[in-house]
């Protein structure tokens, strides 16, 4: 078995560890279309209409004019059989809108490579990564946001680079309702070859405080299916309100410990999904700084592993 025809069946092997919906003509970086961030990913897989921190980066750079606040976030999934995925973002407010960094990146590691039948030369890793500066503008109800991105690859010793950008739209009709359309990857080439796009259609319902009914319809150019993500989440205060004492009506302030402090300001939820057939749920807690957040998402597909999904997000 010569190199080239290796590299090629290994190409496709992790292809289908990383998804196992990639068509024919969509096999060019189908991890960028996984989805991240344990919220949304808890949520079946949902978010463009709805996000609310900088995970919207990935999900709708548009719903990045919903957050008001500098951010971090960090991410890592266990997915098993020495599959990664990794996420970083960092972004802060400005006057007329939000702008963020962000870096994806997806591996597998300790691939066996064979240079003949049964002659063993050694192992190496495959490393994708995707780094992209968000843009997001829209003080009122209608927002846009532009993300360019730049994409690096890397098999064994082989490295290739390229380019791309997403666009994405959001009306929050009222704070019962909100819309949104993204384009992912609406222009994107890797080494003169064609990433293809992916089109989202989503929409949030939230009936009552701190409950989000959510859906997205997705689909990949060259593809003839739209698939569909159904998700739910709640929130509640776990807290009690420490602010005020009682004895002199409201007007003596009382002595706060840091303990009583975090507590009146934390928040815990629960999710629930369906991720294009699979069943996801999660959960997370969040103080006035803090965010963690976990979601399990399941793999119907023989072979493969369910998946683990951790969540970090510092407010400042």
């Amino acid at each position: 078995m010569n190199k080239k025809l290796l590299v090629t069946l290994i190409t496709l092997i992790l292809i289908g560890m990383f998804s196992t919906v990639a068509a024919e003509n969509n096999h060019l970086f189908p991890w960028i279309r996984m989805g991240l961030g344990a919220k949304a990913m808890a949520m079946g897989g949902t978010g463009t209409a709805f996000m609310d921190n900088i995970t919207a980066t990935y999900w709708n750079p548009a719903a990045l004019a919903n957050v008001k606040r500098a951010e971090f976030a960090t991410m890592y999934t266990d997915m098993g059989l020495d599959r990664m995925q990794n996420y970083a973002a960092l972004g802060t407010s400005f006057k007329y809108g939000y702008v963020a960094l962000s870096w994806i990146n997806a591996s597998v590691v300790d691939f066996e490579e064979y240079s003949g039948v049964d002659d063993y030369v050694g192992d190496f890793d495959y490393n994708a990564h995707n780094i992209g500066l968000s843009l997001a503008l829209g003080p009122g109800k209608f927002k846009f946001g532009l993300t360019a991105k730049m994409y690096m690859d890397k098999m064994a010793e082989d490295t290739e680079n390229g380019f791309g950008s997403d666009l994405g739209i959001l009306w929050n009709i009222n704070e019962y309702l909100s819309i949104a359309g993204m384009i992912r990857d609406i222009y994107s080439e890797m080494d003169k070859e064609e990433v293809p796009h992916q089109a989202v259609l989503g929409l949030a319902v939230h009936p009552i405080y701190g409950l989000t009914f959510a859906t997205d319809l997705k689909t990949v150019k060259h593809s003839d299916e739209w698939t569909v993500h159904i998700g739910a989440e709640y929130w509640t205060g776990i807290g009690r309100d420490t602010e005020i004492g009682s004895s002199h009506s409201g007007i003596t302030l009382e002595e706060k410990t840091k303990w009583d402090e975090i507590i009146s300001n934390t928040q815990a939820g629960i999710r629930l999904g369906v991720n294009n057939g699979d069943f996801t749920a999660g959960c997370g807690i969040r103080f006035k700084m803090l965010g963690l957040n976990y979601a399990y998402i399941s793999e119907s597909t023989p072979g493969f592993d369910d998946s683990h999904q951790f969540t970090l997000i510092l407010k400042f």
